[in-house]
């Protein structure tokens, strides 16, 4: 059996709004019941994301319900997933790329 191999692209946290920061924070914390898991309209419920310390987030770049996400998150996933990444780890300490815009928050 060959060894399965997945790419990861790296980006800034900044490259996402502070509000969908926030509720990508409080979706790790306190996850959907899975009943709002299967509502293709409600993006919080679609998404694979886990905590990446205090740095950031890893994301799935083929999570379902992109047309319903925030238009920056939508937009790192097309990037990366342009780039031809599998997942997203989005770093504080991450330099920012020409590509995306930044968010201050």
């Amino acid at each position: 059996m060959a060894l399965e191999t997945h790419i990861l692209a790296c980006l800034s946290t900044g490259h996402v709004d502070e509000n969908t920061a926030k509720e990508i924070d409080a979706l790790i914390q306190y996850p959907l019941p899975i009943a709002a898991r299967g509502n293709p309209a409600i993006w919080q419920g679609q998404i694979v994301a886990e905590r990446w310390q205090d740095y950031g987030w890893f994301i799935w770049v083929r999570s379902p319900g992109r047309d319903a996400m925030p238009l920056s998150l939508q937009t790192c996933l097309a990037v990366a997933e342009a780039a031809g990444a599998d997942w997203i780890q989005f770093d504080r300490d991450c330099a920012p790329i020409d590509d995306l815009p930044v968010h201050d928050w």
